[in-house]
């Protein structure tokens, strides 16, 4: 049967495709040729980056390869009419021999693995191409994030920053008190925690939870467009907000805090000469007057094996 369009398309082995370091990827390509044509050959490419923009965004980083592959997948001839299904496979490691990184989507820091199949057919047919994203984890040997650091917290208007001592006394009084069970937290597991309103003159809107991301970049740039060392650029953005109360609280009760990290939009903590990543939740007691109180956690997540 002939099919109405000719095109490419690319299936892996594993559905939610995750690989580790050192394992290998497999997968099918498959060739769609509408009335058969020549090609010079099919060839696979698999590029790992990581991608870098300046905050301001008057100044372009040159993309650091992870991961670079390229091979023939099929050598140069004819395509049959029909569908033609060829297997493929390779394996997830760094270029040089240097350590990978997690796949992160971030505002201004990205680390991207691609699979990319293209053949070309000559001067008279456009060439096909076709992409695909697959996620690369990395999860580490670490004895110490077996046990959870907890951090517990009281909130008051007299704890507050950035108020001045003359205007804390007008301030309503309220009494916050919570816990995060962890703040070493394991990235594939909820951040987990509570919260309990203990006292409040003002009458309570809201209460939520907010996932920041800290990315910082160097701020350094050679005239090749290499990062070099130099003062970090740093960048808040947020990632989610959840919303775990809504009115005003009954006093003295205890408010649940289960956040889900979202994979490829967090990755565990990074630090390197050049770019950073790390993270902080923000919790935020909004008054029905609108006045907010927001007391911020750094915390640091990890993948484990």
């Amino acid at each position: 049967m002939n099919p109405e369009h000719s095109g490419l398309d690319i299936s892996l082995s594993r559905f939610d495709r995750i690989y580790h370091p050192g394992e290998s990827v497999s997968g099918v390509l498959s060739i769609t040729a509408k009335d058969g044509w020549s090609h010079t050959g099919v060839k696979i490419t698999v590029i790992g980056t990581v991608t870098l923009k300046m905050p301001n965004g008057n100044q372009e980083v040159k993309p650091r390869r992870l991961l670079e592959e390229e091979f023939m997948l099929v050598e140069s001839g004819k395509m049959d009419m029909g569908t033609t299904k060829v297997p493929f496979s390779f394996v997830v490691k760094g270029l040089n021999k240097k350590a990978l990184l997690e796949t992160y989507h971030g505002a201004y820091i990205s680390v991207n693995y691609f699979i990319t199949a293209k053949v070309e057919r000559g001067v008279m047919k456009r060439g096909l191409e076709k992409g695909l994203e697959f996620i690369v984890e990395v999860p580490i040997r670490r004895e110490s994030l077996a046990t959870p650091v907890e951090k517990e917290f009281e909130i008051t208007e007299k704890t507050l920053d950035n108020v001045r001592s003359s205007k804390v006394g007008k301030i309503p009084e309220f009494t916050i008190k919570g816990k995060l069970h962890r703040t070493n937290c394991l990235i594939n597991m909820p951040l987990t925690g509570e919260v309990t309103i203990v006292k409040s003159a003002n009458k309570i809107s809201s209460i939520d939870v907010q996932l920041v991301r800290i990315e910082s970049i160097s701020s350094a740039l050679s005239s090749s467009g290499d990062l070099s060392k130099g003062d970090m650029v740093k960048e808040a953005t947020e990632i989610e907000k959840l919303q775990i109360a809504v009115g005003d609280v009954v006093r003295n009760m205890v408010i649940p805090i289960y956040m889900v990290l979202p994979r490829v939009y967090t990755c565990p903590t990074l630090s390197t000469a050049t770019f950073a990543v790390g993270f902080e939740v923000n919790l935020q007691v909004v008054f029905e007057d609108g006045y907010m109180v927001s007391e911020t956690f750094q915390v640091g997540l990890h993948r484990v094996q």
